[in-house]
């Protein structure tokens, strides 16, 4: 069977897009020790990294919402966690890092809406680079130590571990 010059180009193509490098790549550098934590950190760059993929492919036409309101709502979820968490053990900057949260979701929020209205992926990517970079690989690192050296540190991840068992 011939292969047409054209399926020659899509075949290269889809071998291109499986190929393409990622935009954010998990270094175990980033793990703070807390299981559930690390695993919203490594969900956050899934989803970038998704957004990124439509945008390479030009896909992103019919993903920019529903990826904006994927990663609002995930985030959400994960600093409710990440708060929850800083309660349970008296972490003496919970509430300045609770209030980073808050302008972090006001800014996520208000970029999102515009890159979706403008249909302009390249702000919002952009964003969530910047994001990435200055909390969670600065901000959450720098308090990985008092986690992880709490007295409880073990007792809170177990119960943590425990909750999502069926």
């Amino acid at each position: 069977m011939l292969i047409t010059p054209d399926e020659k180009k899509k075949s290269e193509a889809h071998a291109v897009a499986l190929n393409h490098n990622l935009f954010i790549v998990w270094n175990p550098e980033y793990n703070l020790g807390i299981p559930i934590l690390d695993e919203h950190h490594r969900g956050i760059i899934t989803t970038i990294n998704s957004l990124h993929f439509g945008i390479q492919q030009n896909y992103i036409k019919n993903m920019l919402m529903p990826i904006v309101d994927m990663i609002y709502d995930y985030t959400q979820v994960h600093f409710q966690t990440e708060e929850d968490f800083f309660e349970k053990i008296g972490f003496p900057e919970a509430k300045q890092h609770t209030e980073l949260h808050r302008k972090l979701s006001a800014e996520l929020s208000s970029i999102g809406r515009k890159s979706v209205l403008d249909r302009d992926s390249y702000h919002f990517i952009e964003f969530l680079k910047r994001w990435w970079i200055d909390h969670i690989c600065k901000e959450d690192l720098v308090h990985k130590n008092y986690l992880l050296n709490h007295p409880h540190i073990h007792e809170l991840q177990a119960k943590a571990g425990q909750t999502g068992k069926h």
